[in-house]
């Protein structure tokens, strides 16, 4: 099994394997209270474990009522967005590291504390490499 990240033979990507997790909200659970939640409950508590496994980047991107309303005002009604309310993405050197994450127990724990604020059963992940076109304002491919 090849653990490390990137594609043979290939250009452009950045050689990390970055996971990204669609999350949908508890029901019932303002927008407020799920991005206070996210932000300052379990990011918090993710943090050290993710260091510990040398995640390279840990963000929470929303796509909340505030969001849907204005895509729909900006396509006139015709947006056809996901039904979810974050997306979590992690980036590791390999996927060993990732793995390492993963099944460490104090990440497994962080499993206790999703009933507070997301849908576990709901959630979809994606795990790969990046492609970067353009990267801190500059065309890098």
């Amino acid at each position: 099994m090849v653990l490390e990240a990137g594609y043979p033979n290939t250009t452009g990507f950045r050689k990390v394997v970055k996971a990204t997790i669609l999350v949908k909200k508890k029901p019932g659970l303002s927008d407020a209270d799920f991005i206070s939640h996210y932000n300052t409950k379990h990011a918090e508590m993710a943090k050290g474990v993710l260091m510990k496994h040398g995640c390279i980047t840990y963000s929470l991107t929303y796509h909340l009522q505030r969001d849907r309303n204005m895509m729909q005002d900006m396509l006139k009604g015709k947006a056809n967005l996901l039904p979810y309310d974050a997306i979590c993405t992690f980036v590791f050197a390999d996927y060993m590291a990732f793995a390492r994450f993963m099944y460490d127990p104090a990440s497994k724990a962080l499993t206790g504390d999703h009933d507070n604020f997301m849908v576990e059963e709901e959630m979809k992940m994606m795990v790969g490499d990046e492609f970067m076109v353009i990267e801190d304002g500059k065309m890098v491919s």
